[in-house]
């Protein structure tokens, strides 16, 4: 239960209720963008291997494991 709390506390909070309420109205980012795109193309088996790679349920979590991973594969090659 603490690192479900962990987490949830990590997100960034809603400044106020309207915040909250406009959040469906609004246009993705980029690099959400980028993340449905990355989603959409996995399989059924990919997505279930990244969810558990990010130990969560919620696809943005796989695609924020994907990103710290590339990132971690980027700077090794460059300390090569």
């Amino acid at each position: 239960m603490d690192l479900w709390l962990q987490r949830l506390s990590a997100r960034t909070p809603y400044a106020r209720i309207e915040d909250m309420k406009n959040e469906d109205d609004r246009e993705p980012t980029s690099d959400e963008t980028a993340g449905m795109v990355w989603w959409n193309s996995l399989d059924e088996a990919d997505r279930a291997a990244w969810l558990a790679r990010a130990g969560s349920a919620v696809a943005a979590d796989a695609w924020m494991a994907y990103k710290r991973l590339a990132d971690v594969e980027r700077q090794s090659r460059t300390l090569n």
